[in-house]
């Protein structure tokens, strides 16, 4: 998956979030209503990325949070004890170099 396409899509991702955030505050909840939407886009990330790539990605949408509110004490580190994947730019250019892609990149 080329950069743009993948930073496009996250921050749609992140846009569709945001919106059933504000409407779960005006008291209407669409998470049932979104389910199949949901797991539409976990099965196609699944196609696109390793099971590896899955879990990074899964990690830091849903645990770090790049869908809600990014939590900054949520931090990975490297074998080298360098923190890796703080911002989504970052994601993906280690999911690149990690090979975790099953499609093209370039």
């Amino acid at each position: 998956m080329k950069k743009e396409t993948f930073m496009k899509t996250c921050k749609r991702m992140k846009v569709s979030t945001d919106k059933m955030q504000a409407a779960y505050k005006l008291n209407i909840d669409l998470t049932e209503f979104m389910d199949d939407d949901s797991w539409v886009s976990q099965s196609l990330w699944n196609v696109i990325l390793t099971k590896e790539g899955y879990d990074w990605f899964s990690w830091f949408m849903y645990e770090k949070a790049y869908l809600y509110e990014i939590k900054e004490g949520m931090t990975a580190w490297d074998e080298d004890k360098n923190e890796i994947c703080q911002t989504i730019d970052d994601l993906y250019n280690f999911l690149v170099t990690n090979n975790y892609f099953n499609t093209p990149t370039k």
